[in-house]
């Protein structure tokens, strides 16, 4: 098998996921769209030297760099102004509810405290891998999980931490 045939077949497996991520961290589907289709033209260059390793890791490694690098040089003059207006909604749509909350409040977090919370977990990665995949260290990592999820719970009141990835799970 041919190094282009492994890529595709590794960007398929790989693409719903690494779309997840790149939306949890951007917030926003076509970013995410954008910055996964990034990750992936990024990691194809280095392909023949990571597929044998961990290229997910590699391709984790890529997408948080390439979020965090993007936001800081992105520009802020233009803010969407209309927002949905409340309104009573049939208990059959609480999960919609529950995921419109945590993207509220998501956004409300800086990004490097979205992306730990959420590698942290909705992807279920110990502070070392998130330390490693956002460049800083583990003391970095855990002051911005515990800030976020300090911000997460008096936006949502979540009563533990797990709560969110279980919200993940269940596709919210």
């Amino acid at each position: 098998m041919t190094a282009e045939d492994d890529f595709d077949e590794f960007v398929r497996a790989r693409w719903t996921a690494t779309a997840r991520l790149a939306y949890a961290l951007t917030l926003d589907h076509q970013k995410a769209e954008d910055l996964a289709q990034d990750a992936f033209t990024k990691l194809w260059f280095h392909w023949r030297k990571v597929r044998d390793g961990n290229p997910e890791a590699y391709l984790r490694k890529i997408i948080a760099s390439t979020f965090l690098s993007g936001r800081r040089r992105r520009w802020r003059g233009e803010h969407p102004t209309e927002t949905p207006p409340e309104t009573v909604v049939h208990p059959a749509t609480v999960a919609v509810d529950e995921r419109l909350a945590i993207h509220q409040a998501m956004a409300r977090l800086s990004p490097r405290q979205r992306a730990a919370v959420y590698l942290r977990y909705a992807e279920d990665l110990s502070e070392r891998s998130v330390a490693d995949l956002l460049g800083c260290s583990v003391g970095a990592v855990k002051q911005h999980t515990r800030r976020g999820l300090e911000a997460l719970r008096t936006d949502i009141t979540f009563a533990a931490p797990d709560e969110l990835a279980d919200l993940t799970e269940r596709g919210i």
